[in-house]
């Protein structure tokens, strides 16, 4: 690699740099879940399937020493 590479860091600062970066991917992450919610085949709202009912467990009771 090329030694002078942490000179980017001279001219972008790494702070708003990563926030704009995580503020990209989490547009990015909502654009995506859009565009399958706007789909029948991967719309998991509106597929008519229930949902899977978990079996409730036993009540937890403390032990007494």
């Amino acid at each position: 690699m090329n030694d002078k590479l942490y000179k980017i860091w001279m001219l972008i600062q790494p702070g708003p740099a990563l926030i704009a970066l995580m503020a990209g991917l989490a547009v990015l992450a909502v654009v995506i879940h859009l565009i399958l919610l706007s789909t029948t085949e991967f719309n998991w709202l509106e597929d008519g399937i229930p949902a899977v009912k978990v079996a409730t467990s036993a009540p937890v009771v403390p032990q007494q020493m």
